[in-house]
């Protein structure tokens, strides 16, 4: 059963943003903490291409912003992060010096050519054990069993899973979540402009969610990963205006964790990135 609307939003962790050089072309950091604060966004995880300016909004807005260290040093490392060496040698250095609190996001895709013994991708995730900061994944498979091996082999590390796997369903996404205990989920980007296929043209959620995310409550977490505008045929070639779309973002999850129960839905929306970001 739904619940009531409340008339002032409540507090919100949106533990996956962006603030990346294309979008600092348009909006500028003191711009992005004001468009949070308006929407009483209290925590918030940012990972950042490249990764220096994370610690500039982090700094604009003080320590409820949590830099992440992106692996994407240039905009070209998108697609090339997994052969330069020099990608852990400066997650390394990021790490050492304190500022940054987690690495990612990092997309993984299997029809890249990228495998799971990938030395890059390796020397990332035992950075991650080695500091015990969170590791932010995007997975862009068909099938779970493409990530399981991993947070298995790595299970000292905090993963968090974007987008709970894009377009993969309840089904699967249960299966991972049994088999890898250290994994959290968020359901950034399931919004009916890019992955959806979480709620329904009602924007009532679909057979199957409501009851993972009672079933996970403790695990689940979401953010609103502002990314607009651009195909991915053309990503990052004009400037991106996400940031201009950020309250039909935010609104539309407000929307569906309504349609839970009050306390799971206190956790998704706040509690759980909490308890995730202090490692309890």
């Amino acid at each position: 059963m739904s619940r009531p609307a409340y008339s002032e939003p409540e507090p919100f962790a949106d533990i996956h943003i962006h603030f990346n050089w294309d979008q600092k072309e348009v909006t500028s950091a003191s711009e992005v903490v004001a468009r949070l604060r308006a929407h009483n966004a209290v925590l918030v995880q940012v990972s950042s291409t490249p990764p220096r300016l994370a610690l500039e909004l982090a700094d604009a807005a003080g320590p409820w912003v949590l830099p992440y260290f992106s692996p994407y040093l240039t905009e070209r490392h998108r697609t090339t992060w997994a052969v330069d060496d020099n990608v852990v040698a400066e997650a390394a250095k990021g790490l050492a010096s304190g500022r940054y609190k987690g690495i990612g996001e990092l997309h993984v895709f299997p029809d890249n050519g990228l495998r799971r013994e990938n030395k890059v991708f390796n020397g990332l995730l035992q950075l991650a054990a080695r500091y015990q900061v969170p590791f932010l994944i995007h997975t862009e498979a068909s099938s779970h069993l493409f990530f399981a091996p991993v947070c298995q082999k790595y299970s000292q590390v905090r993963f968090l899973w974007a987008h709970a796997g894009n377009r993969l369903q309840p089904d699967a996404i249960d299966q991972l979540m049994q088999q890898c205990p250290n994994l959290w989920t968020e359901v950034s980007a399931r919004d009916p402009w890019r992955y959806g296929k979480l709620t329904d043209s009602d924007n009532l959620l679909l057979p199957g969610w409501r009851e993972l995310f009672i079933k996970y409550q403790d695990r689940f977490m979401t953010g609103t990963d502002p990314v607009w505008g651009n195909s991915e045929d053309n990503r990052y070639a004009n400037a991106d205006e996400a940031w201009d779309h950020y309250t039909q973002l935010i609104e539309w999850h407000r929307n569906w964790l309504k349609q839970l129960p009050p306390e799971v839905e206190e956790k998704i929306r706040l509690t759980n990135a909490r308890k995730f970001i202090s490692g309890n």
